[in-house]
């Protein structure tokens, strides 16, 4: 390794699924997740260690304001968790890349072509142009979390035309599906619509470089971009059993560091993926993605967006 030359680089991505809890109907699934994992799931996971009290305590704040968070007058907790992770990019004067899913109420299909569900997003990312417009104007980078692409170049290409007409000057864009949907053929599809690359290329159940590839590389002419740590995968979020503690689960900052140790012995890159919502309540991991910067940067790695890595390789 040459003097100056980064040990490794780390890529720092979003899925944003959720913006703003106001906007799911009361009796929604997911608004009734919400308060079961504010209240119960929250006190186990005090109860295991995993949670500080005040954590919980603030976990039953936002219950006890939600009707006031409904009426708009209260903070949203998914807006503040956003906040919270680009206040956190900016304090560590570092950028990243944001997913945004094209279409509201859409499901989309799985792998095998046949209705999913559950994927569907409550917000509309037509209300957000000002958001995609600012973050691209102070270096984040935007993406598409693609709902349906990976089926066919048409619903690609259709993905993709909501995100660009947001952003009519920004000339090259990446995807990475929702909860990593991939179906025959993904990276054709994407290329025939005009993606520059594709961050699916990972797993929702372990941590590491997938099948071995520790860089981006390319398939049917277009960009990949492996991802290494997924939040859902590292800390057990998919897992029910939460008072027992998921093995998968345990020690997480020993896993990444074995990655981080690695990836230093081979120029690696990292990419690592944390939900929006995953700053704040309910789930309260921005320490560990904190760490995650702080180490890099002791280590003197390359800290960069997903764009970064392909234009200015290693």
């Amino acid at each position: 390794m040459t003097l100056n030359k980064p040990p490794y680089t780390l890529v720092l991505t979003h899925d944003i699924d959720h913006i703003s809890l106001r906007k799911y109907p009361v009796l929604s699934n997911l608004t009734l997740e919400f308060f079961k994992r504010c209240v119960w799931i929250n006190f186990l996971r005090m109860l295991r260690g995993d949670l500080r009290p005040w954590q919980y305590l603030e976990s039953l704040k936002w219950c006890f304001f939600y009707p006031l968070i409904k009426m708009g007058l209260f903070e949203d907790p998914w807006e503040k968790s956003m906040n919270t992770m680009l206040d956190i990019e900016k304090n560590h004067s570092v950028r990243s890349t944001l997913f945004f899913i094209p279409f509201k109420d859409r499901n989309g299909q799985n792998q095998q072509g046949t209705p999913a569900k559950g994927r569907a997003s409550k917000y509309d990312v037509r209300d957000y142009k000002d958001l995609l417009n600012s973050l691209e104007e102070n270096g984040w980078e935007v993406g598409v979390h693609g709902i349906d692409a990976h089926i066919s170049p048409e619903s690609a290409k259709e993905e993709l035309e909501v995100i660009q007409s947001l952003l009519p000057f920004k000339k090259k864009f990446g995807i990475r599906m929702h909860w990593l949907f991939k179906s025959d053929k993904p990276w054709k599809n994407l290329k025939a619509a005009g993606y520059f690359y594709d961050s699916t290329f990972g797993s929702n159940e372990e941590v590491g470089f997938p099948e071995g590839k520790d860089r981006p590389f390319k398939i049917d002419g277009i960009h990949i971009i492996p991802l290494t740590i997924q939040d859902v995968a590292l800390l057990g979020y998919k897992y029910k059993s939460w008072f027992n503690a998921n093995p998968k689960a345990t020690n997480p900052w020993g896993r990444i560091e074995k990655i981080l140790d690695d990836a230093k012995k081979n120029n690696s890159v990292v990419t690592i993926l944390w939900h929006n919502n995953a700053f704040g309540v309910y789930h309260y991991h921005e320490d560990l993605y904190v760490r995650i910067l702080d180490q890099a940067k002791l280590d003197g790695a390359r800290i960069c967006r997903c764009i970064d890595v392909l234009d200015a390789p290693l």
